[in-house]
């Protein structure tokens, strides 16, 4: 079975080899037309430098975001823990004291940082869990309508979360 840690780093690895490659390609054209006299060549060096500056910018985000869990050992442990569950129709790992959502880009939400955790309601069509920080921010982790085949998996991780924070507080 993949290990949790590997899914999710996997996952940011082929971001950043796709972007890289974008990135060098643009270079590789800035280069040969700025060779060549054209002047497009500088638009596709500023692309370049722009898409470069995204990707660095991403790693340490991604760096960052992980670390919030622990050293490397630690978070390895803590996302392969028995009791760490994977949602992939939300892209989302809860554990005994974190979720971590993967898409659109990664984010960790220890639970210690967390208030409290929230359903909104949009009538009866749509259902989002939020993670409530101690600011007041609220952070979707996880989203279902009515019509589609999350719904059992969205009480999963509701009632997941749920057991989670009334065993954080007693």
């Amino acid at each position: 079975m993949e290990k949790n840690l590997d899914r999710i780093l996997s996952d940011q690895k082929s971001k950043t080899k796709l972007s890289l490659l974008i990135f060098f390609s643009l270079f590789a054209a800035a280069a040969f037309l700025l060779s060549a006299g054209q002047i497009m060549g500088w638009v596709f060096l500023a692309m370049s430098l722009i898409i470069g500056a995204t990707v660095i910018l991403r790693i340490r985000r991604n760096r960052e975001e992980l670390a919030k869990l622990g050293d490397a050992a630690e978070l390895q442990k803590k996302l392969d823990a028995w009791d760490t569950v994977y949602y992939p129709m939300f892209n989302l790992t809860v554990g005994t004291d974190f979720a971590v959502l993967e898409k659109p880009s990664l984010q960790v939400y220890p639970f210690r940082d967390m208030e409290k955790f929230e359903v909104g309601l949009a009538g009866d069509v749509r259902k989002v869990l939020f993670l409530t920080d101690r600011e007041g921010r609220r952070h979707p982790v996880a989203e279902t309508s009515r019509d589609d085949d999350k719904q059992a998996d969205f009480d999963r991780v509701y009632n997941q979360v749920r057991t989670l924070f009334a065993q954080r507080t007693n």
